[in-house]
């Protein structure tokens, strides 16, 4: 006689085998190491990306109060000159009075002024322009504060190292002549050394402008164009550039102006005959 035996069952706890009535566990599946990588790497850049459009974007030329200083580090490279012309030695409340030039970048003035504050006080900073204000009224740029200890704190209600500043909007800096000049100085130099000459007046522009209409006529149509191009291509002449022809001819070649490579390099013996490019 046959006697059915009852299935055995694994012991509690014990992990199941192969022939015990259950289908044998499936091993973990591994996972790519290059897309932990990868996945990885994209997170902490896209991580640093947003950190630098948030830092990117914002923008303190304007008011605001900060609780520190670091921003100016950041643009020192930027910041425009500027002259202390008055600051208070002593008192709990002290004025600084700062000038410049420009309207730009005064935040990072402002920055630059303040970090190097070290006496405990509360100081109030103004930026004026150098130029366009008078003996009575200045040309105001800016305004700040700065907090520095628990009595620059009572004096401006800004907390221990935390600072307020805001631009005066509409207010322009004029520039002053020695500032022109000092431009234009640096203009003419930086001219210069890309070989491009000034800008003929008189008989010499009369003289330039009749040489070009001989390679061809249709060129002085626009008389300042062909003046600036003339210009740009001594650049290319005294800087001994490969094609000079192609290069006059696309110079000379403007609005419903056509200038062949020929007539380029007509172009390019007259200025060298006229002595035109020399500088």
């Amino acid at each position: 006689m046959n006697q059915q035996h009852p299935q055995q069952q694994p012991p509690s706890g014990a992990p199941q085998q192969t022939g015990w009535g259950a289908p044998p566990a499936q091993p973990p599946k591994k996972r790519s190491a290059g897309k932990k990588v990868g996945f990885g790497c994209l997170g902490v850049l896209a991580f640093f990306l947003l950190v630098g459009i948030v830092s990117g974007g914002s923008d303190d030329s304007g008011s605001g109060k900060s609780g520190n200083n670091a921003s100016g580090a950041k643009r020192a490279a930027q910041v425009p000159h500027y002259k202390v012309v008055k600051q208070d030695k002593t008192g709990n409340k002290r004025n600084v009075v700062v000038e410049v030039g420009t309207t730009k970048n005064l935040r990072g003035v402002f920055n630059a002024v303040t970090k190097s504050l070290t006496d405990e006080a509360g100081y109030y900073v103004m930026i004026n322009c150098s130029t366009g204000g008078t003996k009575s009224v200045d040309n105001r740029l800016a305004n700040g504060q700065y907090a520095i200890g628990s009595m620059g704190a009572a004096t401006t209600g800004l907390k221990d190292g935390s600072t307020e500043f805001s631009t005066n909007k509409g207010q322009t800096c004029p520039v002053s002549q020695a500032e022109e000049t000092r431009r234009d100085t640096d203009k003419q130099a930086a001219l210069k050394a890309a070989g491009i000459p000034p800008e003929p007046t008189g008989a010499k522009r009369a003289e330039l402008l009749r040489a070009l209409a001989a390679a061809n006529p249709d060129i002085v149509k626009y008389e300042g164009k062909a003046i600036d191009a003339a210009r740009n291509q001594c650049s290319a002449i005294n800087g001994d550039a490969t094609n000079v022809n192609r290069l006059a001819s696309s110079r000379f070649t403007y609005r419903d102006v056509t200038t062949t490579e020929a007539q380029g390099k007509q172009i390019n013996q007259a200025l060298k005959g006229l002595g035109f490019c020399k500088i």
